[in-house]
């Protein structure tokens, strides 16, 4: 029910209620007064007996109690507006961002706590994604570090020899010149590194807990596939799987499959299971033909990464839909 039409029928129910609970008091207690007291008080009429002043004092109360009726409905109203307030400057804070509100009904506050919700929901998937791509950079970065050290070492042993060697001075020269071009190489590297290069990327792997990922995972896609009509469904029989692997890369790898069944898949629902240590993303979309010679970047990148992280990858693809599952080696 709208909130127009909900009161405009509590205003309704006011103007109606306020006299005929007046009426009906009024008539109760003439009632009870000439049953019960009239005879006892030598026919003393009602407006002037102990009833009168009485029936004005219930009246009293009846009005309270009504005017306390309604006001739950106007309270329960502000209520939601201070919960959806509290929850808007939480979520405009450097804390934790909150979560998804409950929709307690389908009037315009309703939709206004959806909307809200909505905006959680991308909040969380920007401050992941910001997040992983940071990691993702960081990683990167050390990888450059690492490597950058290799050819200065040997750039400071050759001026050494440099030195003791004058008559060698042309060919350390050009070597020189070669491992000054390699660290330039290397910083443009940094800069165009992509997933296409993963192979060369140096990974320390850790314990991950695979649920704990996939939940955090969700809750990044989950505001993408709201507005796409999309719906995640995630079982996890197996809370307490942990692969030794390497975070930031499986995320990776899951988000390539999120955005495959996000752009291609037609579908409007994925289902991800945890179950025997086996992790199954299941979409029912139109599917694809895997036999063929030219495949998607994406599914690429998933290879690759299952791959390195030796992880077992299997894909299967029809009409009635996509299953990737994966499985620690």
């Amino acid at each position: 029910m709208k909130l127009k039409t909900k009161y405009q029928l509590i205003l309704f129910s006011a103007i109606i209620s306020v006299p005929l609970v007046l009426l009906v008091i009024s008539i109760a207690m003439s009632i009870i007064y000439d049953i019960a007291f009239k005879t006892k008080n030598q026919g003393i009429p009602f407006h002037q007996s102990f009833a009168y002043p009485t029936m004005l004092i219930v009246f009293f109360l009846s009005l309270v109690l009504l005017a306390i009726l309604f006001s739950k409905s106007i309270n329960a109203l502000l209520s939601k507006i201070n919960m959806l307030n509290k929850t808007i400057r939480h979520l405009a804070s450097d804390e934790k961002i909150p979560d998804t509100l409950d929709v307690p009904s389908e009037d315009e506050i309703g939709e206004l706590i959806k909307s809200v919700n909505l905006l959680i929901e991308r909040t969380t998937y920007r401050e992941l994604q910001l997040k992983q791509q940071h990691e993702l950079q960081k990683e990167l970065f050390n990888k450059l570090r690492h490597d950058i050290n290799t050819p200065l070492t040997a750039i400071r042993l050759q001026l050494f020899y440099l030195e003791e060697y004058y008559q060698e001075q042309p060919l350390i020269v050009e070597s020189l010149n070669k491992q000054i071009q390699y660290i330039a190489d290397l910083t443009n590297d940094f800069n165009v590194q992509t997933m296409e290069t993963i192979e060369n990327s140096y990974i320390v792997n850790d314990d991950v807990h695979v649920s704990e990922l996939l939940t955090t995972m969700l809750k990044k896609w989950s505001y993408l596939y709201s507005i796409h009509d999309i719906e995640l469904v995630f079982q996890s029989f197996d809370k307490d799987l942990l692969w030794n692997s390497n975070d930031l890369w499986l995320q990776r790898m899951f988000d390539n499959i999120f955005q495959n069944t996000l752009k291609h898949s037609k579908a409007t629902k994925l289902e991800v299971s945890i179950e025997n240590g086996i992790v199954c993303l299941k979409d029912n979309g139109i599917g694809f033909d895997g036999n063929r010679t030219t495949t998607g970047l994406g599914l690429n990148i998933i290879e690759d990464i299952a791959n390195i992280l030796q992880i077992n990858y299997t894909l299967q693809s029809n009409e009635e839909g996509t299953t990737f599952c994966f499985r620690f080696v």
